[in-house]
């Protein structure tokens, strides 16, 4: 029974090996038309994710410009003594400046990612336009392939009926020799009946760290 399975699973395989390299033209076209959607999903995904990161840096400069806001205000309410304003400026401060690190480092790991991501879209473009030339070649390889076992089988299908045409013409050839040579005779024999000098001439041989709120609040200070 081991022996039985082991034979019927090769085969199994034999068969779908066969199956496969008989038909490996339409199989490799197949493979790089799904190679083809692959890398067409792949570029809109990283175009996706480009439009993110180009979302993401307008955010950070959105939140500069609150910072920056927010740091000027402060500095001329702790100018004027108003400590409270300050303070509470200087919290909000503390939080946007810990958002903007944290997105900052994202952003750098995203734009990384994304790079990573251009790289690989660009291979893979290579390797498509590669197997698109290489489908060409084998394409036209297995036309000529065809072309000459199919021209073998033709030789081989006519040889019969040509080496019957050839003995034909033989026998025909053979016929028409008899029939001369008969008609030869006949012509011998009628000329020498009707003349006896010509029958004796003929007889004589003449053909990819978080702020501190009060830090921020000295750093206020100082400055106002």
């Amino acid at each position: 029974m081991r022996t039985l399975s082991l034979l019927m699973r090769g085969a199994i395989a034999d068969n779908a090996q066969a199956l496969h390299d008989a038909n490996a033209v339409t199989i490799l076209r197949q493979q790089i038309r799904d190679a083809a959607g692959a890398l067409a999903t792949a570029r809109r995904e990283l175009a996706v994710a480009m439009a993110y990161h180009a979302a993401e840096a307008r955010a950070l400069d959105a939140i500069g410009a609150r910072i920056d806001t927010l740091s000027d205000g402060a500095r001329r309410a702790l100018a004027d003594g108003r400590e409270d304003l300050g303070s509470e400026a200087a919290v909000h401060i503390a939080a946007l400046e810990d958002e903007r690190s944290d997105r900052r480092a994202a952003a750098a790991r995203f734009a990384a990612e994304i790079e990573r991501l251009k790289r690989l879209v660009g291979q893979g473009g290579e390797r498509l336009r590669d197997l698109d030339r290489g489908l060409q070649t084998a394409r036209t390889t297995e036309a000529l392939r065809r072309a000459g076992l199919e021209g073998r089988r033709v030789t081989a299908l006519s040889a019969g009926a040509l080496g019957e045409a050839e003995r034909t013409l033989a026998r025909l050839r053979e016929a028409q020799a008899a029939e001369a040579d008969a008609a030869e005779a006949l012509a011998a024999l009628e000329a020498e009946a009707a003349s006896g000098i010509e029958a004796d001439l003929d007889a004589a041989g003449y053909g990819r760290p978080r702020t501190d709120p009060r830090a921020v609040l000295d750093r206020l200070r100082a400055q106002a």
